[in-house]
């Protein structure tokens, strides 16, 4: 089974994406970016990482991107070679083209989905990057 995490510091986000997203994989919480590195630095030490991240932008603590900012550089050094890379989807209220830019452009995640926004369109997207083992219709 598919594992991944959602880390939003909006307790209504953290359980409307697991209610969604917990019919296709295992789904960690985390409430900001800090406690959503404790729980990727973990799945990477007990060789159980995370197939998706689901991260909000704007957070307390850490906010999202220097959460993945550290993310990839963590894989850089762990996998050597840098051939495994978790899939990171971008999950935000925040519309603003300097920010889709420095995720996007940096090739630092592989979806920004702008909230709020449709299920059906967030499992294309999951479909489009192999992130669920049956298919469900919307």
């Amino acid at each position: 089974m598919k594992r991944y995490l959602i880390v939003d510091d909006d307790e209504i986000n953290r359980l409307m994406l697991h209610d969604f997203l917990s019919e296709f994989a295992k789904c960690d919480l985390a409430e900001n970016g800090k406690e959503g590195l404790n729980f990727f630095e973990k799945a990477l030490t007990e060789r159980d990482p995370y197939d998706l991240l689901c991260i909000d932008l704007m957070m307390p603590e850490m906010n999202g991107l220097a959460l993945i900012r550290k993310i990839r550089g963590i894989e850089k050094t762990h996998n050597g070679a840098g051939d495994v890379r978790t899939k990171v989807f971008v999950i935000t209220s925040s519309d603003s083209i300097w920010d889709r830019s420095d995720l996007v452009l940096d090739n630092l995640c592989d979806e920004y989905i702008v909230k709020p926004f449709c299920r059906g369109a967030l499992l294309t997207d999951l479909h489009k990057n192999i992130l669920v083992d049956h298919p469900r219709h919307p």
